[in-house]
């Protein structure tokens, strides 16, 4: 039923196959949009705006799961087997079996978890939207980052005509987009989904759509089906921990920090090509190296961080001594 209601959608409907290209295509720019605003938060040092980053880092999480849930939708075969994959990854949690039959609506994916799926799929952007209309709250009432990385009150922007600009060109943007999408539909979908379900046989390489790439990367790296699901919520966990930075300016001052960005960043324009390719060497072991550095960038920031709130301490406890020492020494009375 889902596969004929697409296909009566962009035959039969008058611009039926406009409004899906549309719909289908806008989520690659939400991403594309997604990924240059957090990778811009990186370079910033945007979590130390620790509310506007939290929000933001929810608003990434449902996207990513209204879009997984609509790539499900049209029941092609990449479709199909993506979410029969994908799910029963979490057959190896605890009550994992459990939660597989109630997220498939059986003991295996049906007509019943497709509604299921468009239910949620429907239901999430309006709580998106909401976290969004919070996130903007939080970002007029903290305040946004700076390319110096200062998040202090007095060399701030207001919010008019800067930002007026941006949004028109923003606008601009959006109609290249739709240009884009009326020149070339289909170009952010699979070849292999326009291929109705079969289930007598499955695709050669399941992938998801590129941007769940470079995190689908990271969980096939892993040679374990538990590793992999672990390293997957890891890498996506792993971003709010950065708002629990302790120092203040000094991480986005290090020299080090651009080049390890500029890395982070290569990294996972590195894993969204290695999630495409076949599960073979040299591609697994360059998967593996790009999970490492993935991970190592978020463990080099907390423990400069670390490292520099440990050195301003002692700075400041051996300042207080020789203080004490010099009203001693003089007479001078201190409080």
């Amino acid at each position: 039923m889902a596969w004929n209601s697409v296909v009566d959608l962009s035959r039969d409907i008058r611009l039926g196959w406009l409004l899906r290209a549309i719909h289908g295509n806008m989520a690659s720019f939400v991403f594309m949009v997604l990924f240059i605003h957090f990778f811009r938060g990186l370079f910033y040092t945007s979590f130390y705006l620790k509310l506007p980053w939290f929000t933001g880092w929810i608003i990434i999480v449902l996207t990513i799961i209204a879009a997984f849930l609509g790539y499900v939708l049209p029941w092609g075969q990449m479709s199909f087997w993506g979410a029969t994959v994908i799910i029963n990854l979490l057959r190896v949690l605890p009550m994992g079996g459990t939660l597989v039959i109630w997220l498939w609506g059986g003991f295996y994916v049906s007509s019943f978890t497709c509604r299921f799926f468009y239910a949620v799929h429907f239901i999430v952007p309006f709580i998106v939207l909401i976290i969004v209309i919070i996130h903007l709250y939080f970002l007029h009432f903290r305040g946004r980052s700076s390319p110096i990385g200062s998040v202090s009150g007095s060399i701030k922007v207001k919010f008019g005509h800067l930002f007026l600009y941006k949004d028109l060109i923003n606008l601009i943007f959006l109609w290249l987009m739709f240009l884009i999408i009326i020149i070339h539909p289909d170009w952010s979908s699979d070849p292999v989904n326009f291929i109705a379900l079969d289930l007598s046989r499955s695709p050669i390489h399941i992938q998801p759509e590129w941007y769940f790439l470079h995190l689908y990367a990271i969980l096939r790296s892993i040679p374990n089906k538990l590793g992999g699901l672990i390293g997957f919520i890891i890498a996506l966990v792993l971003l709010p921990v950065l708002v629990f930075i302790r120092s203040k300016q000094q991480v986005r001052q290090l020299k080090n920090y651009r080049l390890f960005s500029n890395g982070f960043f290569r990294t996972n324009i590195l894993l969204l090509w290695i999630g495409i390719q076949a599960v073979e060497e040299p591609f697994i072991l360059i998967g593996q190296s790009l999970a490492f550095f993935y991970f190592f960038y978020f463990f080099y920031v907390l423990f400069i961080d670390m490292t520099i709130s440990n050195a301003i301490w002692k700075l400041q406890q051996l300042a207080e001594l020789y203080f004490i020492v010099f009203c001693k020494e003089t007479g001078v009375k201190h409080s």
